[in-house]
């Protein structure tokens, strides 16, 4: 049996906030453009629209759609940087049961092509009005431009005739939403499927637990592909009634000059983030206090205790540390400061479970495998049948891979990571991606990728043997995974060596190089 701190759970305010939902996401924006049509619902540069607004942009958005030949069941790619076209057509593609799919424009070509192909959209959507990025991506796609007066400039990829729609179902907890890529550990693009409900969970959840109102003001720093711009401050906003700034690329000097003119009350990101914006502060004699913030929260990597009390220091406030991934979401809560190292308790509705081997229960502060249930799970992997069986567990749970524990309170801690996955500002670097890119130059024989801890974040660092006999430059080797990864993905450093270490089975034995690297940092 778990614990009573283990299964911390709301049930009263968990059914209450499932009953207020609409049966689709749309509805959400669609009730504000109703009850509080002239309200600023989002920011984009010089640019604001209200929810009025952003409905009609909307339903433009949509009709686009439509002539595109989208249908209910579909998958519909939006391939920007944080937007107002971005978050029309996201929510343009749900309005039609269609399945959106908001991409990072700053994916190399060989990323986005191999999410495109995997998913069958029906069609691609480029935001070329906001992002230079895109503008490339749609020219190499042949795209069509379309000019809006709200939402701007996007452009449409030829219609993939050959698309096949999924199946659609009228409960909001079934029909996916939103399908976000992450890599998989082969390589190949892994996609999360998320329900309405679980978007939408997220967002109510948040919104309430944290007190959001209509005057709050959310700055938008991380992208509407990851799981925290679209749900945990877009949705959040929007569930309340409040004001969005999409910000495409994140400077620490639009970030301090956006919160000394008061246009910040709400903020989340990951540690690093709020590291830099602290650098740049200090080295330019500026003050991070402001009457218009009440609340800071990180959330996509650990938080270091030094880096907790300095971001505390800094703002005056105490921050909020959250645990969650694309696939469960926020599942932790953090209305004030969080207790030492952990993440919170479990949000209303969640069921969080720590789990020894064998299928038992772990005691009070006991580490163990954390299993979580709750309305903000993912649907499952698209096309991955393995991968959803390798995640199942029993009574509806799934687990994260993760290890932690609880105390007596129900607040979690987290241990350490089980996957191999290293995180780097808070995005997932998959070890194999980067090795498979890397093993593409002519002269490469092996090539191992590990995690290396750096000032509360973590880097990659790639070891790569030459074919016996030929020599490897590393300028072309950074050069070719500059061409074909994100920057986050890219090694920090490449070593070049003569033979990486192998075991008895004839695996590359990462353990050692890691252990190699510690030697060589200590």
């Amino acid at each position: 049996m778990n614990s009573p701190a283990q299964n911390v759970f709301d049930g009263g305010s968990a059914e209450r906030l499932l009953a207020s939902m609409p049966s689709r996401l749309t509805g959400l924006v669609e009730r504000q453009a109703n009850a509080n049509p002239d309200r600023r619902a989002l920011i984009s540069g010089s640019k604001t629209i209200t929810y009025a607004e952003l409905w009609q942009a909307i339903g433009r958005a949509k009709q686009i759609l439509k002539d595109a030949g989208v249908v209910p069941g579909d998958r519909v790619m939006i391939v920007n940087e944080n937007s107002i076209a971005a978050v029309t057509f996201v929510f343009a593609a749900t309005a039609l049961d269609a399945w959106a799919s908001p991409i990072n424009a700053r994916m190399s070509a060989r990323e986005i092509d191999a999410c495109r192909v995997f998913s069958g959209c029906r069609t691609v959507v480029y935001t070329v009005g906001d992002s230079s990025s895109a503008a490339d991506h749609a020219t190499r796609a042949q795209a069509s431009a379309h000019d809006d007066p709200i939402f701007g400039k996007v452009a449409l990829a030829p219609t993939n005739e050959n698309a096949r729609p999924e199946p659609v179902y009228p409960e909001k907890e079934r029909q996916t939403a939103i399908l976000l890529f992450s890599s998989g550990t082969t390589g190949a693009p892994k996609g999360v499927r998320l329900s309405h409900q679980a978007i939408m969970y997220m967002g109510g959840n948040m919104a309430e637990l944290r007190k959001i109102t209509p005057d709050d003001m959310f700055y938008n720093i991380a992208p509407l592909s990851h799981v925290i711009g679209l749900g945990a401050m877009l949705t959040t906003a929007i569930w309340a009634g409040g004001t969005t700034e999409l910000v495409p690329q994140f400077r620490p000097d639009n970030f301090v000059a956006a919160l000394h003119a008061n246009r910040i009350s709400y903020v989340m990101g990951v540690p690093t983030i709020f590291a830099r914006v602290i650098e740049y502060a200090e080295a330019n004699g500026l003050s991070l206090r402001s009457d218009r913030l009440r609340f800071i929260a990180v959330g996509g990597m650990p938080l270091d205790l030094t880096l907790k009390a300095q971001i505390e220091n800094a703002f005056g406030l105490e921050i909020g540390n959250s645990y969650g991934m694309t696939e469960i979401s926020p599942i932790t809560r953090s209305p004030g400061a969080t207790v030492g190292r952990t993440v919170g308790v479990p949000q209303p509705g969640i069921k969080i479970r720590i789990m020894r081997e064998g299928g038992h229960s772990a005691a009070i502060g006991e580490p163990g495998e954390i299993w979580v249930k709750g309305p903000n799970l993912m649907l499952g992997y698209y096309k991955n049948d393995s991968a959803n069986e390798d995640v199942s567990r029993p009574d509806g749970f799934i687990t994260t891979g993760d290890i932690g524990s609880m105390d007596h309170e129900g607040n979690l801690s987290l241990v350490g990571r089980t996957k191999d996955v290293i995180i780097r500002s808070g995005f997932n670097v998959y070890p194999v991606e980067v090795e498979a890119v890397l093993s593409q130059v002519p002269g490469v024989a092996l090539v191992a990728v590990v995690g290396r801890a750096v000032d509360g974040n973590e880097e990659v660092i790639a070891y790569v043997q030459p074919t016996a006999g030929r020599q490897l430059d590393i300028a072309k080797l950074e050069a070719w995974a500059k061409e074909n990864l994100t920057a986050y993905k890219r090694p920090a450093k490449i070593i070049l060596t003569n033979e990486l270490p192998i075991g008895p089975t004839g695996k590359i034995l990462k353990s050692k190089l890691k252990a190699d690297l510690a030697a060589s940092d200590a």
